[in-house]
């Protein structure tokens, strides 16, 4: 079997949660890559590439098709895709970063794969440890009140986990905290999430401020770049303190397990570049003995499958995963995975499991 064609085409997903923030920026529009990989068996695979917010990860759609479309479709046409590690390398020897285009590639080849052999992609790296994983729904940062109000909502809807987006002030953020706790009862776990808007002594006056509330985990309270603040936070509050911005491969999640800079590494599809990088992180975080959880980025439920896939693969996942933030996309081309009851499950459909209306997003043959 060899690749004879990849593209790349733009779709835009409307946030269906208006005003949807975080400390570093926000917007209601989201602009996904999805990209479609032919072979000459007729089989072929669909994947997504998610730019994500480009406050965050500076990465713009127009970059991801010209990547796709122009240099590394071209530089895997004729390759087995079979071959993971072969293509993975090809496309690290082309461009250093580029992550997010990167995934793109890896979850059209996993769920290419998986369709040839008649398999859920899950079970070409291990099959399934935890059939169910618990989900954790992303708040966007809100005013207290309108937080409290969209938090309870979930919680009734049978959410368990909650990651509240905080990084104004002190009162402020413990405010939320404090009504999103008063709002959901003592049984939803609260987890915050900074993406990076303290120092040091800013995110410890602040997480331990919450401490009447039962804060579970504080993600990215300062720069990504401040390994030694965020162990000086790590050793200084209570809830369990876990790296996002920091850790974009498995390099620099050892980096931080060198630096004892976090209880807990996000592994994320994305910016990871695809599942098969981001099973390398996890090894690292297995080896050393630290926690992991899989984390997301605004997308389709096509991505949110690869994430679900990827936890329930993953034998030491204690945590919660954010593999609902689909639900916040008003016009997703996908379909083939819910949520139930705050739990998700890999799709058992072959590769990622999901339907993908190709004519919608501009695919089909």
């Amino acid at each position: 079997m060899k690749i004879t064609k990849v593209r790349a085409v733009s779709y835009k997903v409307q946030n269906a949660m208006t005003g949807w923030k975080t400390s570093l920026g926000g917007h209601d529009t989201h602009e996904m890559i999805f990209l479609r990989v032919d072979t000459d068996e007729k089989a072929s695979g669909v994947g997504i590439a998610s730019p994500g917010a480009i406050f965050i990860s500076g990465d713009t759609g127009t970059n991801h098709l010209e990547l796709i479309n122009n240099r590394f479709g071209p530089a895997i046409v004729g390759a087995d895709p079979f071959d993971l590690e072969g293509i993975i390398a090809r496309l690290d020897s082309i461009v250093h970063g580029a992550e997010r285009a990167k995934a793109g590639i890896d979850l059209a080849l996993h769920d290419l794969m998986g369709k040839a052999l008649g398999v859920p992609c899950n079970r070409l790296f291990g099959g399934v440890v935890h059939p169910r994983v618990r989900v954790t729904r992303l708040m966007g940062m809100y005013e207290p009140k309108e937080m409290a109000e969209k938090s309870r909502a979930l919680a009734e809807r049978g959410y368990t986990a909650l990651k509240l987006k905080v990084g104004t002030t002190v009162r402020e953020d413990v405010e939320r905290v404090k009504r999103v706790r008063e709002a959901v009862g003592p049984e939803v776990t609260i987890t915050i999430d900074f993406n990076q808007a303290c120092s040091p002594k800013e995110a410890i006056r602040t997480v331990n401020a919450m401490e009447p509330y039962d804060v579970a985990l504080v993600e990215q309270p300062v720069k990504a770049t401040d390994l030694k603040g965020m162990a000086l936070v790590r050793q200084s509050v209570s809830p369990l303190v876990m790296a996002d911005e920091a850790v974009n491969s498995a390099t620099e999640a050892l980096k931080i397990v060198e630096a004892g800079a976090a209880d807990v590494i996000s592994l994320k599809i994305p910016k990871m570049g695809g599942i098969f990088k981001a099973r390398k992180a996890a090894a690292v975080c297995e080896a050393a003995g630290i926690e992991y959880l899989v984390g997301t980025a605004p997308g389709s439920r096509l991505l949110d499958a690869a994430n679900v896939h990827l936890a329930a693969s993953l034998r030491n996942l204690r945590l919660p995963c954010e593999i609902g933030e689909f639900e916040r996309m008003a016009n997703d081309p996908c379909a083939g995975l819910e949520i139930v009851n705050g739990f998700s499950s890999p799709p058992e459909r072959p590769g990622l499991g999901i339907e993908v209306d190709l004519a919608r997003v501009g695919l089909a043959e």
